[in-house]
């Protein structure tokens, strides 16, 4: 599948890797000038997983960097994983392609202007703000985005991962008459951004308009903050999702990606065995 050219101007295009890098914070990190190593060891999700780079133009020593850089995944337990999106570099992006890197997950990051159309969305309804207890609650009784997203290990690891966001996030619950969870979202506002994620509605209420309200819910909270931009990630195979934020005045942004090796990590070894002994048995 080839990825669509981006619309964005590239310092817009920046701010909001930036954003998502403080919205999903990694449990580690490794920087490189702008090649950021995230690593999150036991968790599978990739996103905080990943070899990203914020600038196309630091392409420089890429083979020899791109070896220490899967070292640091190696020694660190954790599946390298590059995630390619117009960000990262030509030189890089050519060593994937001529190794035969497989590409999966590929993913669009859609966007709308925040011009006050939803600002009464806020007003007393069934969605109420709540803590991230409640919100982690919600998401595991509505059964999350997909079956594996509600395993005991990932719902620990995504509530660790959103308990370590520095900037300004928010949480949203939507309950039925009985007080039961019907639906939740949670959202990060960051320099002007608003991040959109893990909207989860409950199977037997869906197709009423409750995630287009928890949208705008979060939409109406950005306006009230002044932010300018808002944004959310939606897979390419996700068709109701993708016409639900069409509906919503969503448009497509730009794509990302994930190139993973194919073949046992030689180089990364090669690395290892250059290391000094006391650094290879640390970690």
């Amino acid at each position: 599948m080839a990825d669509r050219a981006p619309v964005l101007d590239l310092a817009t295009l920046k701010a909001i890797e930036e954003a998502n890098l403080n919205s999903f914070p990694s449990e580690r990190s490794v920087v490189d000038g702008a090649w950021v190593a995230r690593l999150s060891p036991g968790n599978p999700a990739r996103r905080v997983n990943s070899l990203n780079v914020m600038d196309p133009r630091d392409g420089g020593s890429a083979g020899r960097r791109l070896a220490e850089m899967r070292a640091v995944f190696a020694r660190n337990g954790v599946p390298f994983h590059l995630r390619h999106t117009p960000l990262t570099p030509p030189e890089l992006a050519a060593i994937a392609d001529s190794e035969g890197w497989p590409r999966s997950g590929d993913t669009d990051v859609w966007l709308r202007e925040v011009d006050g159309a939803e600002a009464g969305a806020g007003g007393p309804d069934d969605i109420r703000a709540v803590d991230l207890a409640a919100f982690m609650a919600g998401f595991a009784a509505v059964g999350g985005t997909r079956p594996e997203t509600v395993a005991s290990v990932a719902l620990q690891r995504l509530a660790e991962a959103l308990g370590r966001v520095a900037v300004e996030r928010l949480a949203f619950r939507a309950e039925d008459d009985a007080g039961a969870a019907s639906g939740v979202v949670v959202a990060v506002v960051d320099r002007g951004l608003l991040g959109i994620y893990d909207l989860a509605v409950r199977p037997d209420v869906r197709g009423q308009g409750l995630g287009a309200r928890l949208v705008r819910r979060c939409l109406a909270e950005a306006q009230a903050r002044g932010c300018r931009l808002a944004w959310l990630q939606v897979t390419a195979e996700n068709a109701p999702a993708r016409a639900l934020y069409r509906r919503l005045g969503f448009r497509q942004g730009y794509g990302y990606h994930y190139r993973l090796p194919g073949e046992a990590p030689r180089m990364v070894s090669k690395v290892l065995r250059q290391r000094p002994e006391t650094e290879r048995g640390s970690g």
